[in-house]
């Protein structure tokens, strides 16, 4: 549930860019850090395979550096991507690493096609201040869990828990939530 693909809308791509490099930077940018350890190297190798075709076909790297050698092989520090495109694989797969992918749009309706434009669907995050319109979108949104103004991985012990699309059958809380296709929306509204 690690978030990967961030859709921010076309307005303020740049300000939303900069403000996570600026965070990125204070968690990962500091000299002798050392950078997080993924579960192997062929993780790394993924990584950075889905940053460089990226910026071979006209994304634009933010943070970090897929290059970097760092002193274990398993080991990546994050890296941002700006302006990622349905042509890239970093689009559509799943890195399962430190790599994220900023997506702009332009309206409502081509920001709930973009975030349902994916073979998965665990979970998303929505962040407005306007609760009934993120709850509107929340329900058009092809995911197991969808959490308003918080995290990706924000997920409640109490409600069935399981994806849509390839990110699982089923849900995990038993009984007939095991059977059927729920979906929990939780949300903060304290933005």
């Amino acid at each position: 549930m690690s978030t990967e693909r961030i859709l921010v809308h076309e307005s303020v791509k740049d300000a939303f860019g900069q403000q996570l490099v600026a965070t990125a930077k204070a968690m990962y940018g500091q000299e002798g850090q050392e950078a997080p350890i993924l579960i192997n190297e062929a993780a790394v190798v993924k990584n950075k395979a889905l940053v460089d075709d990226a910026v071979s076909k006209g994304a634009t790297v933010l943070f970090g550096d897929a290059k970097a050698a760092e002193g274990d092989k398993t080991r990546m520090r994050p890296i941002v991507v700006s302006g990622v495109e349905p042509s890239m694989n970093m689009y559509k797969t799943e890195s399962f690493g430190p790599t994220v992918s900023i997506i702009s749009f332009t309206s409502e309706d081509d920001a709930i096609a973009i975030a349902n434009d994916t073979e998965y669907g665990l979970a998303a995050a929505v962040f407005s201040k306007d609760l009934r319109r993120a709850l509107a979108v929340a329900k058009k949104i092809e995911t197991g869990a969808v959490h308003i103004n918080w995290m990706t991985p924000h997920d409640e012990a109490a409600l069935p828990h399981g994806g849509a699309k390839a990110s699982g059958y089923g849900r995990f809380g038993g009984g007939f939530d095991e059977w059927t296709r729920t979906k929990a929306i939780t949300f903060d509204s304290h933005l």
